[in-house]
């Protein structure tokens, strides 16, 4: 049974929320094992765990510093928007809307 459990998440009781890391622990793997090789980390090479497992590619994971990554251009998108935002929060979570056909809207 042990072995179904991902030493790498702690494991919280029933009805307790954990805030998401964003997998801390393969963003550091990924940048020991960069400096290692000696190679600069590429877009794309650090993906988290809800990245890997959502079949839909849903989920994008990335550096919103650089202009030309994947997740940053989705973030100056036009469907972007970000929760809480208008209190000046900052938060680093971009959303983007859904876009329906003109028929499917009242569904």
């Amino acid at each position: 049974m042990n072995l179904v459990l991902n030493p790498d998440v702690t494991v919280r009781t029933r009805g307790v929320m954990e805030k998401c890391t964003f997998c801390v622990q393969r963003i550091q793997e990924a940048k020991i094992e960069s400096k290692r090789t000696g190679t600069a980390l590429q877009d794309g090479d650090i993906r988290t765990a809800c990245q890997q497992s959502c079949p839909a590619g849903a989920i994008v994971f990335g550096d919103l510093n650089d202009p030309n990554s994947h997740v940053s251009r989705l973030a100056r998108d036009g469907r972007q928007y970000r929760v809480l935002e208008d209190l000046n929060v900052g938060p680093s979570v971009h959303y983007l809307k859904i876009v329906k056909h003109e028929d499917q809207r009242n569904v």
